[in-house]
């Protein structure tokens, strides 16, 4: 099958020496760096890659989640093991996504920017309903920056052409 469009290191046994992960059909690849299958690979997630996996290491201890696009139009994040976060609610849009969500920060917490052909939403961590629902020319534009201007705000630029300070948390 063919790679679902990103491939990226990972030290896997946390020792220093990395591996590379992958996706094809509806499966996660870890091979070595000599080509050979990770103990416990291919891992089946039941749904066929669009894109990804991209890869996050949020406590710093080298216990990696990924994030992929189902051609299903979700976002679901796994562990290593092919599991959901117990606390996982899903990401998922009846637009078409454009691209795996980007990680943004603001005042501590984590939150997804998911770009869809029609508009820039914005989830919680855990995904989910979006935090950003807007009608009209009060869309945020899919191409928009989304700028942390501080503790708690975004600035985004809409459809109507106005820059607009977003409260996200």
């Amino acid at each position: 099958k063919k790679i679902c469009g990103t491939a990226s290191n990972v030290d896997y046994y946390a020792n220093g020496k990395l591996q590379i992960i992958f996706g094809a059909g509806s499966q996660i690849y870890i091979i070595d760096r000599l080509g050979r299958y990770v103990n416990g690979f291919p891992l089946e997630l039941g749904k066929e890659i669009l894109l990804g996996p991209d890869l996050y290491d949020f406590s710093g201890a080298r216990k990696y989640n990924i994030m992929v696009l189902h051609k299903d139009k979700t976002v679901e994040m796994y562990n290593l093991k092919g599991k959901k976060p117990d606390s996982w609610k899903g990401i998922s849009s009846s637009e078409t996504i454009k691209s795996l969500p980007e990680q943004l920060v603001v005042g501590g917490k984590n939150f997804w920017v998911v770009r869809t052909s029609v508009q820039t939403l914005i989830y919680p961590f855990y995904g989910g309903e979006p935090i950003t629902v807007f009608e009209g020319d009060e869309k945020i534009r899919p191409d928009s920056e989304v700028r942390k201007v501080d503790e708690s705000s975004v600035q985004v630029s809409c459809y109507d052409g106005k820059t607009r300070t977003v409260k996200i948390k």
